[in-house]
């Protein structure tokens, strides 16, 4: 097939353009569990919170009003009782009744910032669990195309946003936006004509916040987008910085680094700068609203329309309301740039599942799925993904039940896919495969699976317990695993172990050698008890002894299961009841050891020692 176009295995990480949409949003909040006992409850404490720290202001405006210099009306109405009391009580009363006010309204804003926080925060908890779940089941290759860096950001920094930073900024969002209104209603009640000064700072608010956020959420989109390549390298250089002083490049990856970095700088510094730009010039805007109040205060008071203690509770508002407009402007023109952090989330909470509708149904099955372990592969042609070239054309084999088949080729041939597509990891173009006459990619992913044992070529241990690593399902008893660690010839080591099956494995089970880790490896596979046993080069990186252990280990454990070895000695070759080579993802040739052998000659055996 010819390539019109060049393809990249490694996928672009997508970034979004224009306004964030409402189903983001929507999205965020249908994430939160039981909306409809939360949402009411939430507002009433912040009703309530924002009435208490305006009631005390207003307390004491009525307290240090002087009925003698100004009209206070009728000595019945609830704010002249109330300023009648205050200003008769003793100092003990009045510093007790100040001293609870506080307290309960210390309190009731704490109690509401917890609610409010829990529930956004629970909320996004539930998001990440979803994500994990989404990932769990995406598909084997998207783990390729992604760098490890670009992954790692969505579950820590853009979690890290979605958990900490939003819900305080949606707090302060809520909380601003009623603390807004009550004062509004307050200031409109004392003094009408104050009210004219809003009108113009709520244009030039909210021209000076569309501007800002519009810069600041492609900016954000931008920055995240330069970030993950960062961790990527970070993690490819921590992984094979033996390899890259081998080779002497250093230097290079040091300046690329340098490169990565710096481009990630001067994005945070722009975010930084165009904050700076937002905060001047919403403090000019506040200022001159903070002015023209205190111009209308001053000739009220001076017109003996209100006392000296109201104007100061009707100059304090307008500071506060003035404080509180600006850092409204600012959460809203930061929220839509800190949601960038939830639109990556849930892109990653609907990556593309590779676990498919199926036809056949596990209980159709026989509860010994697969009986005889017969593999029948009918004209496959698969590739790593729908559009990359063709990794395994139209081969066709059987794999006899019960016998063990080695499978040689040069690199590149087409083996370990062989093995992947057993898996259903690779895209299926054409073709079946078979066991036991079911094709399994009609099967339930997971039920398809079990069907297979394997035992890598670079064995996979998991930080945890010994125990952990043979059985991560918990199927298995204790008695189990130790017929499995006898049968691979570790008993005896394991039992002189502190704390035996429960003895801890540091990361990548590095305590072990490598010839004991592929042993584990190989009792985890006889655990399973699964019918077919796959063998990637399972000897390449162990000793003789080792080697002779897991041969050992084939004849008895696996004595009457399908094995099927990809041969790195000429000895695993000699003790297979047939031989496979492949070439280019293609069948060369199949029969008996001694046939094929004899076919190659010795260039066979100088490619395989």
């Amino acid at each position: 097939m010819k390539m019109t176009e060049k393809i990249n295995f490694i996928a672009q990480e997508e970034r979004q353009t224009g306004t964030i949409g409402l189903g983001v949003y929507s999205r965020y909040i249908a994430a939160m569990q039981l909306l409809a006992l939360f949402v009411p409850l939430i507002l009433i404490l912040l009703v309530l919170t924002s009435l208490g720290e305006s009631g005390f202001r207003y307390i004491v405006s009525l307290w240090t009003t002087d009925c003698n210099l100004i009209s206070c009306g009728d000595p019945t109405q609830l704010k002249n009782v109330i300023r009648i009391w205050l200003q008769s009580a003793n100092a003990f009363h009045l510093t007790l009744f100040f001293f609870l006010f506080c307290l309960a309204a210390i309190l009731l804003r704490a109690i509401s910032w917890l609610v409010l926080i829990g529930f956004l925060a629970n909320g996004a908890r539930i998001l990440h669990n979803q994500m994990v779940e989404s990932f769990s089941n995406v598909r084997v290759t998207f783990i390729d195309e992604n760098p490890t860096g670009r992954l790692i950001r969505r579950f820590s920094g853009d979690y890290i946003q979605l958990k900490d930073e939003i819900p305080n900024i949606f707090t302060d969002i809520i909380c601003s936006i009623i603390e807004l209104l009550i004062v509004s209603f307050i200031v409109i009640f004392q003094a009408p004509s104050a009210i004219i000064s809003v009108i113009p700072c709520i244009y030039f608010y909210y021209a000076v916040q569309n501007l800002f956020k519009t810069a600041s959420r492609e900016v954000q989109r931008y920055t995240k987008v330069l970030e993950t390549p960062i961790w990527s390298l970070f993690t490819e250089t921590v992984v094979g910085y033996q390899t890259i002083r081998a080779y002497g490049k250093s230097k290079n990856f040091y300046n690329r680094l340098i490169h990565i970095s710096n481009d990630y700088a001067k994005s945070v510094l722009l975010q930084s700068r165009m904050l700076r730009w937002l905060n001047l010039r919403l403090k000019i805007i506040s200022e001159c609203f903070g002015l023209s109040v205190t111009l209308v205060a001053v000739f009220l008071v001076a017109n003996e329309k209100i006392g000296v203690g109201e104007a100061g509770f009707l100059m304090s508002l307008t500071i506060g309301l003035d404080a509180t407009m600006q850092w409204l402007t600012r959460s809203l023109s930061m929220i839509e740039s800190k949601m960038v952090s939830v639109e990556r989330v849930i892109e990653y909470k609907s990556l593309p599942s590779e676990h498919i509708e199926h036809k056949v149904t596990i209980k159709s099955l026989k509860n010994d799925w697969p009986q005889e372990g017969e593999i029948i592969l009918e004209n496959i042609q698969a590739s790593y993904r729908k559009d990359l070239p063709i990794v395994i054309n139209n081969l066709s084999l059987r794999f006899e039940a019960g016998k063990k088949t080695g499978i040689i080729g040069r690199t590149g041939a087409g083996k370990s896919t062989l093995f992947q597509a057993f898996f259903r990891m690779l895209y299926l173009h054409t073709g079946r495969i078979l066991i036991d006459g079911i094709d399994i990619t009609q099967l339930p992913l997971e039920e398809a699976r079990s069907a297979f044992a394997i035992v890598p070529q670079e064995p996979h241990l998991f930080s945890g317990t010994l125990k952990y690593n043979l059985d991560r399902t918990g199927k298995y008893t204790e008695d189990q695993m130790w017929e499995a660690l006898k049968e691979v010839q570790l008993k005896d080591y394991i039992e002189t172990l502190p704390n035996r099956l429960n003895y801890i494995l540091t990361e990548r089970g590095h305590n072990f050698s490598v010839g004991q880790r592929q042993l584990i490896c190989m009792a985890r596979a006889i655990l399973s008890n699964a019918k077919i046993i796959l063998m990637d080069e399972a000897t390449a990186s162990v000793d003789m002894e080792t080697e002779g252990l897991i041969q050992e280990t084939l004849k008895k454990a696996f004595a009457h299961k399908t094995v099927i070895i990809i041969a790195h000695r000429l000895e695993t070759l000699k003790n297979a009841d047939n031989v496979v080579v492949l070439g280019n993802g293609q069948l060369v040739d199949y029969g008996t050891p001694a046939k094929i052998l004899s076919k190659l000659g010795e260039s066979l055996h100088s490619h395989l020692t």
